[in-house]
């Protein structure tokens, strides 16, 4: 075995584990659910969701939940216990995309589906940004490879893994889970005008083995909210986005989901976008009548759901992130095509699509490390500096095509995002202040823990002092005081205040004493602007934060 083959994917996981590591959980998603997950530790009500003592605002399924609950009772709450199972979950879907694709195409196009998968930006942001998509996207990665097993080898064991990661992928988010594999399915049994396939009554064993996983969810939502729960799990919560029944609604426009793709396919978005086209045309040149052993699970499992969400009133980005690893066996098996063919024309423009995407890429790293946040890590430097020259020589027209089209823009996505992970996003969350005086209270104050309070005079709609991250770090529901009086009644012991400007000043007018013990400056770190990047606007953005001793 030549395991130098598993060199690219080790790499993968050294920058992937400096996440795990050395980046904050960030407000408010991320640290909510790790909060929720803390909390349900402490309480071991697994069936019953809650955030914060009360029930959990009826939102997202548990799965991430049980998981973050059962590793903080082994670990802790830490960064690595929370986003570990995740992090498993994504070589877990790295390995599944390499089997699916192995079952249509080459070991190489195999090979090169899983590093695209591994290496867009996309994946690198969800495995240290933990929400429920990490576990929808790798369970339904997991899924479509099993049903695609169960069709060639007819298996029971795949079929019931593949309907067994379907229900864990409605336990991480919903139906979407569900919508993707079926989507995929679909459009292939229809392409191979296979009808026995698309009616072949064993699917309604499949709708069983489903049901059987989403058994514990449903109890606890009936339990917490009635009828009402499963009427929000299996429909408002997803199709109500477009139906217009989910009341969330923020109108992006239908080029929404489009436009992020640019940023968090990279550094392959410029291989898709001729690979879909090219995908496109064979259905097209084929008349929509494909050949039993051609494939078009990844076509239609991409394109179906990513044009359906981006018809959805409310929208983020990471909302069609988990059709990215269909997007990456797409192009995947476009530069197979370019890596064997002859033809000069093609091959080069989509190298010179490479380069020009790693020359953006590498000057948005040196404006973030050398004018935003200056990098001063010697080693780091060292090791980006090597990677660059050894890009730059994989570039080389004299390389190899699979060294230009694959190795190359492979390792500009890890030069990348080992500045993001080691140096940027370590620097950015000196501003997220949740988390900084969370750390700060379980390392210098943790006799004064259970006398930690937050003073907080603006309304709770507000979301002016977010609560998750100081929760998570603390181990603890840090109580919430909304009025003076609640803070005098407070006052008679000594106590330790988080409040921000409108409480300080509120402490000023008091007569109670207090002193300072630190100052902030906080800024919420995912709505980045230029001005908070620029160091001499950035005072501008962020606002004052205060721990307080009450004497």
């Amino acid at each position: 075995m030549n395991y130098s083959r598993f060199l690219p994917f080790f790499a993968l996981l050294i920058v992937y584990l400096v996440g795990a590591f050395y980046i904050d959980i960030m407000d408010i998603d991320a640290a909510q659910y790790a909060s929720i997950g803390r909390e349900m530790a402490d309480n071991n009500q697994f069936l019953d969701v809650q955030f914060r003592g009360t029930d959990y605002y009826l939102d997202k399924p548990p799965l991430l939940f049980w998981v973050t609950a059962l590793i903080a009772k082994v670990f802790g709450a830490t960064n690595f216990a929370y986003r570990l199972v995740p992090l498993l979950s994504t070589f877990l879907g790295i390995y599944a995309i390499y089997r699916f694709c192995k079952l249509y195409y080459s070991e190489q196009t195999a090979y090169i589906a899983a590093l695209i998968m591994g290496s867009c930006q996309a994946f690198f942001l969800m495995n240290h940004d933990v929400r429920c998509d990490t576990l929808l996207t790798n369970c339904v990665t997991v899924s479509i490879w099993q049903i695609a097993e169960y069709l060639r080898h007819r298996r029971w064991t795949y079929f019931v893994g593949g309907f067994v990661f379907a229900g864990l992928g409605m336990l991480a988010k919903g139906p979407i889970a569900l919508i993707v594999v079926g989507t995929a399915f679909f459009v292939d049994f229809v392409l191979k005008r296979q009808w026995k396939q698309l009616f072949d009554p064993r699917w309604l064993l499949g709708a069983l083995i489903i049901g059987i996983v989403l058994i514990p969810y449903c109890i606890g939502l009936y339990g917490q909210y009635g009828q009402h729960g499963l009427y929000f799990f299996f429909w408002e919560q997803s199709f109500g986005r477009i139906t217009g029944e989910n009341e969330w609604a923020n109108s992006p426009g239908l080029l929404f989901q489009a436009q992020n793709f640019l940023w968090s396919f990279l550094p392959w978005v410029l291989v898709f976008v001729p690979a879909l086209f090219s995908d496109f045309q064979r259905v097209w040149k084929q008349r929509f009548r494909l050949d039993p052993s051609d494939e078009a699970i990844s076509l239609g499992g991409f394109f179906l759901p990513f044009a359906a969400l981006s018809t959805a009133q409310y929208q983020l980005p990471h909302y069609t992130f988990v059709v990215f690893p269909l997007a990456a066996v797409i192009s995947a098996r476009y530069l197979s095509q370019l890596i064997d063919s002859k033809s000069p024309s093609p091959f080069r423009w989509v190298r010179g699509g490479l380069i020009f995407t790693a020359v953006v890429m590498a000057l948005a790293i040196l404006l973030i490390s050398v004018w935003a946040f200056p990098l001063e890590k010697i080693v780091l430097i060292i090791i980006v500096g090597m990677l660059t020259v050894l890009i730059v020589r994989l570039f080389g027209q004299k390389r190899p095509r699979f060294s230009q089209l694959v190795f190359a823009p492979f390792l500009v996505a890890i030069a990348a995002n080992l500045i993001m992970n080691g140096h940027f996003y370590p620097s950015l969350l000196r501003y997220q202040i949740g988390s900084v005086v969370g750390n700060e209270i379980a390392d210098n104050y943790s006799k004064e823990r259970e006398r930690f309070f937050v003073y907080d005079l603006a309304p709770v709609t507000e979301y002016n002092i977010f609560n998750s991250a100081l929760d998570f770090y603390t181990e603890r529901t840090t109580p919430t005081l909304r009025s003076l009086d609640e803070l005098k009644g407070q006052s008679a012991k000594a106590a330790l205040i988080y409040t921000d400007e409108q409480g300080l000043t509120s402490l000023k007018s008091s007569g109670l004493r207090y002193e300072i013990l630190r100052t902030y400056q906080n800024f919420h770190v995912t709505g980045l602007t230029l001005p908070f990047l620029n160091p001499a606007t950035r005072s501008t953005e962020t606002h004052p934060r205060y721990l307080v001793r009450l004497n």
